[in-house]
């Protein structure tokens, strides 16, 4: 009985942290890592020779068993009902419509931001790579990167930009 105590004082911080880590909250974590000393203290633990290592395993297991045990699906993929075809094509369409959205904003971009971002995400190069290929250095690749998804998305949101000058214009003129 000792020894628990002592592994408790000594070892629930790192416990703590690990169930953290997993996602859960700071209250959420205590609460398991306590449960998991009680059910500890039932249990033959004399002839453990490395502790910490005993701990962390065991501990990691139960975290698992945790998170079986409530992450369980509602119902069986194998009862699941699959999607109509209706619902396919309009989720296609709906694809297709982003999709051209999407390349539309691209070509929009100016040259060196469609450069970069092709580089990075068509080509799979890293930023190191980039700046090699291109002749900028790290930190303008990043500024073009990131400038670049900045315009992308401003870019999309504005799906119709007449529509707040249509706007105005209907106010002015009835």
């Amino acid at each position: 009985m000792q020894s628990i105590d002592t592994w408790y004082c000594t070892y629930k911080g790192k416990l703590l942290a690990i169930a953290c880590q997993r996602g859960y909250s700071h209250e959420e974590a205590k609460d398991i890592v306590q449960q998991f000393f009680l059910d500890l203290m039932q249990k033959e633990t004399s002839e453990v020779k490395n502790p910490e290592a005993f701990l962390l395993t065991a501990f990691k297991h139960r975290l698992i068993d945790l998170y079986r045990t409530n992450h369980r699906p509602l119902i069986s993929d194998s009862y699941a009902i699959p999607p109509s075809a209706l619902e396919i094509i309009e989720e296609l369409e709906t694809n297709m419509e982003l999709v051209n959205r999407l390349e539309d904003a691209y070509k929009r971009l100016p040259a060196r931001y469609r450069r970069v971002i092709y580089l990075k995400y068509y080509q799979g190069l890293s930023t190191e790579q980039i700046a090699e290929s291109t002749g900028f250095t790290c930190q303008t690749v990043y500024n073009n990167l990131s400038k670049g998804i900045r315009q992308l998305r401003l870019n999309l949101e504005n799906k119709k930009p007449f529509s707040k000058l249509a706007s105005i214009f209907l106010s002015l003129f009835p």
